[in-house]
């Protein structure tokens, strides 16, 4: 396969282990974005997240030769922006943004795209509202109930996938995940009941 943009992200990979350099470009073309949303998401400043962004990448390439064609590249390459994220946190090297619902503002890539078209004006305002009111609950979680949401529904990782970048078994990440969803529907119910 000549065109790069034919092949898969593990073929990707065994061509940048076989000198091909082009390869990683086409990686990160096809992965920045996702990378640099995951990061934020952890880090919850813009310019950190860039970097750490880069920093992946750069550690994709210097550990090519440990990376496993039989995996999929997706999950790696999250694991190890996870890694870093976690590293920059434990040192303290951010400052945190206010909230996840700054981040929307802080990048386009930041914000997902759910809301449905509409027929009616004020239903894309309704959404709007519901919206941040869930980034809002859902930054108010501990960190590991929070990280399960964010790569489920932010990322839309599958469980495989979030096994792998976590390190734990799907069960666990199903364990893990069901009990963050209580945890967020508790807060639900708490804001309901307070209103």
């Amino acid at each position: 396969m000549s065109d790069l943009t034919e092949c898969s992200d593990e073929q990707l990979m065994v061509r940048l282990c076989e000198g091909d350099d082009s390869a990683l470009a086409q990686l990160v073309k096809r992965y920045q974005n996702d990378v640099f949303r995951f990061c934020l998401h952890y880090l919850r400043h813009l310019e950190t997240a860039q970097e750490i962004t880069q920093e992946t990448f750069l550690r994709v390439f210097s550990a090519r030769e440990r990376f496993d064609p039989a995996r999929t590249f997706r999950p790696w390459v999250l694991s190890i922006a996870r890694n870093m994220c976690l590293n920059v946190i434990k040192h303290n090297k951010v400052a945190p943004m206010e909230s996840l619902e700054g981040l929307e503002h802080a990048s386009a890539a930041a914000q997902p795209h759910w809301a449905p078209a509409t027929e009616h004006p004020l239903e894309g305002v309704l959404v709007d509202e519901r919206h941040r009111a869930l980034l809002r609950m859902v930054n108010a979680l501990p960190p590991e109930p929070r990280e399960l949401l964010v790569m489920r529904y932010f990322e839309q990782l599958s469980a495989r996938e979030m096994a792998e970048a976590l390190e734990i078994s799907e069960g666990a990440v199903r364990t893990r995940t069901h009990r963050a969803l209580n945890q967020l529907r508790e807060r639900c119910a708490e804001l309901t009941d307070f209103l």
